[in-house]
C-alpha cells in the first residue's frame, strides 16, 4: 500500500521564496504573472495566506520557474 503524504506548505512557501530570489524574480512579478493582485504571493509566503496555492497558479509558476509542481506544494 503506498502512503501518501500531504506537502508541507512551509516547504512550498520557502520554495517559492528561493527560487524566486535565484531568478531575478519579485513576488509581485510573480503574482501578476498568475492573475492575482502585487500582494498575493508576499502574503502567501510571510503569513501563510492562502494555506496553499490553487492548482492552476501553481502550474503556472512551476512552469515559469522549471520546477516539479511538487517543489510548490502539490503532491507527487
Amino acid at each position: 500500500m503506498k502512503v501518501t503524504v500531504p506537502p508541507d506548505p512551509a516547504n512550498a512557501r520557502a520554495a517559492l521564496r528561493g527560487l524566486a530570489a535565484e531568478q531575478g524574480e519579485t513576488l509581485a512579478g510573480l503574482s501578476r504573472l498568475i492573475g492575482a493582485g502585487d500582494r498575493y504571493l508576499d502574503s502567501f509566503v510571510r503569513d501563510g495566506r492562502p494555506r496553499q496555492l490553487s492548482r492552476d497558479r501553481r502550474r503556472t509558476l512551476a512552469r515559469y520557474l522549471g520546477v516539479s509542481e511538487a517543489v510548490l506544494g502539490a503532491l507527487e
